[in-house]
């Protein structure tokens, strides 16, 4: 098992980050991407998509809503059970699971597209690593993965290494108990370099890599969320 027990304990178990609406560039990329899939299925609802990660559903219940054949899986049993009741409020059906980065529970090449939205990040590089070769497992030759990753230019990192936020280092770009911010309480956090990428990547034909940023200068409810992250659209060889 390679779940980080604080995503239950410290978040979706006291009913934090629950996102109800979809993240909304992944929402964009998603549609634009769809001219990349190569694997037989054409029609939506032939069409497997699933989100490794899938918190408390906020992109499930959008994907069935348009008519893909929608799986989630998460590590936080609180999780599955939220984003099963949002999935049932809104009327749409979608196969969630509580499992594992490391041990999809799907066959061999059966998803068309695979999502990653800002979940393959908790762990060390070589974890990282090892959850991508196994949702290369289940994903046809043709289909699609898209992932969000925060990249070494991220806010938080960048004060980390400037003194200006605690954090204990694990490895290279690597850290757990971050003091404070929106990392804090969250087990171990990745922050993905660049040429990381083409590694993590290497068994697809990357199609795009898009340096997504946001910066916060005026606001008056003093709920800043500054972040830097990479989204990768790639296709498998």
């Amino acid at each position: 098992m390679s779940f980080d027990s604080s995503w239950e304990e410290n978040i979706y178990s006291q009913k934090k980050h629950i996102n109800r609406y979809p993240y909304g560039e992944l929402v964009s990329i998603f549609f634009n991407s769809l001219q990349f899939l190569a694997t037989q299925a054409r029609d939506r609802e032939d069409i497997k998509v699933l989100e490794i990660g899938s918190g408390t559903g906020n992109n499930l219940w959008f994907i069935a809503q348009e008519g893909f054949k929608t799986y989630g899986i998460d590590g936080s049993r609180s999780a599955c059970k939220i984003a099963n009741e949002l999935c049932e409020a809104r009327n749409v059906k979608v196969n969630i699971q509580q499992a594992y980065f490391d041990n999809l529970p799907f066959d061999d090449e059966s998803m068309d597209i695979i999502i990653d939205r800002e979940a393959t990040y908790c762990g060390t590089l070589s974890d990282i690593k090892l959850w991508w070769q196994e949702a290369n497992r289940v994903l046809k030759k043709g289909g699609l993965i898209i992932s969000f990753k925060f990249s070494d230019t991220n806010p938080d990192l960048v004060k980390i290494k400037e003194g200006l936020l605690k954090a204990q280092e694990v490895e290279a770009n690597t850290y757990k108990n971050i003091e404070s911010g929106s990392f804090h309480n969250t087990g171990i956090v990745h922050f993905s370099t660049y040429d990381e990428l083409f590694d993590l990547f290497s068994f697809c034909d990357i199609k795009l890599i898009n340096a997504n940023t946001s910066t916060t200068l005026y606001d008056t409810s003093n709920a800043q969320y500054n972040y830097a992250e990479w989204i990768i659209v790639g296709v498998k060889k």
